[in-house]
């Protein structure tokens, strides 16, 4: 049987010349939150504190919160309409509509085979991606019915990070950068050279080392330096064209803008 094939993309050199982005600062407003989770398209924040996720928007503020579930490791605001938050200390991933009410719970304690969750990121229509630290596979799971639509082989590093958009899933392990597709397939890696985090946006990857964030654009070798203030990078998010900054006091929101 014909082997899957992939693109080795070589690791072009850190450049600090003129960009393909340059990011504008248009607003930093002080915030005391335990972590930020993400925005959503329709520019709605999401953020931790005390073991609870917040929504907040111009039109209201909501909450959900589970003690029993222990702490929410994760959250993806890829789909507004169905959020999913990974609880790592019950082994499962609930799924919460807009206003924050919880749709589905989905116990990999009691699906065969026994799966142990460390990271999700959405997939498409009703799949989310997880990594199963059992089988150390990323793997497209349908959670309607309950089952694997595509599993990747092992993966041979730590997992440090997942993001995914309705294409494409991206995982940054200790040593490299893998992309699969949505058939379980890998196309692409590249050597990770110290980063710590990564987000997907409109085909471009945005990663972070330190308080610095590069960007890779689409079908490009080649990582580039945003040029940002010099502040605290704790968490980051990307979307509607917009770079968000949080920095343990501050959100500081970039627009990004193409040279």
């Amino acid at each position: 049987m014909k082997q899957p094939t992939y693109f080795l993309l070589l690791f072009s050199c850190w450049l600090f010349s003129q960009t393909p982005l340059t990011a504008k600062l248009i607003e930093s407003t002080p915030f005391e939150w335990d972590s930020f989770a993400g925005v959503d398209q329709f520019e709605s924040l999401y953020y931790l504190k005390s073991k609870a996720l917040f929504k907040e928007n111009n039109q209201s503020s909501q909450s959900y919160s589970d003690l029993n579930k222990g702490d929410i490791n994760a959250v993806s605001t890829f789909n507004a309409l169905k959020l999913a938050l990974l609880f790592k200390a019950f082994n499962s991933v609930t799924l919460l509509d807009n206003r924050l009410a919880e749709l589905a719970t989905i116990d990999f304690n009691s699906i065969n085979p026994l799966r142990t969750v460390s990271h999700i990121s959405y997939g498409n229509d009703t799949t989310f991606w997880l990594f199963d630290s059992n089988t150390l596979q990323l793997e497209l799971f349908d959670y309607n019915t309950l089952t694997s639509r595509v599993k990747t082989g092992p993966l041979e590093s730590e997992v440090i990070a997942l993001d995914s958009d309705y294409n494409y899933s991206w995982v940054l392990l200790k040593d490299e950068l893998q992309c699969y597709n949505y058939m379980g397939s890998l196309i692409a890696k590249l050597p990770n050279r110290g980063f710590t985090d990564l987000k997907l946006w409109n085909g471009g990857l945005f990663l972070k080392k330190g308080n610095t964030i590069y960007y890779k654009p689409k079908e490009s070798t080649v990582f580039w330096i945003l040029d940002l203030s010099k502040i605290l990078v704790k968490q980051f998010f990307v979307t509607n064209q917009t770079l968000y900054i949080y920095d343990e006091e501050f959100l500081h929101q970039y627009q990004l803008l193409n040279n």
